[in-house]
């Protein structure tokens, strides 16, 4: 090893300049490894009142690739436009791209959904594979789809429903958007995202990520 060190440094060959700059290049592009995932921090056009900046940096960091870079945009949150599911809906309008839904429940616990394109009134579920539901409690849970079904979302006049299996939801909301249930499902094979089965709502938001 010593030897080698001396031939390196005194008796270069044009051979060896070459391995040493291929070496030193490789050892340069191992150290900023985690560097893509920092860009992965989105850009909300507002302020949450449901995540704050941590858990919105760990939640950013599941959304599928496609999303990545793309700006947080409010299209409709509770404290704003109201407690109404069909407001939600017209909200939506002119949107197809994948959203967010975060809640916050009146026992402070924050949950959600990621959607693969826009929530809106369907006669059947629609949906991708990217569908996901979360839960913070307090750590950051994630279930994705197990493939078991595809019963991503359904919206309804009158309730808004996010995989299923069973005769139970992942996730629910009514018309209303101030009552709503969690129960395991096999779309998701997802744990109950409120610390009860049945919540109330204090605050829920829907950002577009397009």
């Amino acid at each position: 090893m010593k030897g080698r060190q001396w031939r390196y440094t005194q008796l270069p060959t044009e051979m060896e300049d070459t391995l040493s700059g291929e070496e030193g290049e490789e050892e340069e592009e191992e150290e900023p490894a985690p560097a893509p995932q920092d860009p992965v921090e989105p850009q909300l056009t507002e302020a949450s009142q449901v995540l704050g900046a941590s858990e919105i940096k760990q939640l950013s960091l599941h959304l599928p690739p496609r999303v990545t870079g793309h700006p947080w945009n409010l299209i409709f949150c509770t404290s704003r436009d109201g407690f109404s599911l069909q407001r939600l809906y017209r909200q939506m309008e002119g949107h197809s791209g994948p959203v967010l839904l975060l809640l916050r429940d009146q026992d402070g616990q924050m949950f959600g959904a990621f959607s693969s394109s826009a929530l809106r009134l369907s006669k059947g579920f629609y949906g991708t594979g990217e569908t996901f539901l979360f839960s913070f409690s307090p750590q950051l849970k994630v279930f994705k789809w197990t493939g078991h079904n595809s019963f991503f979302v359904k919206g309804d006049l009158d309730s808004l429903m996010m995989g299923s299996g069973s005769g139970q939801f992942g996730l629910w909301l009514d018309g209303d958007l101030y009552h709503g249930g969690s129960y395991p499902c096999a779309t998701f094979n997802n744990e109950v995202l409120a610390r009860r089965e049945q919540f109330c709502i204090r605050e829920l938001e829907a950002w577009a990520l397009s």
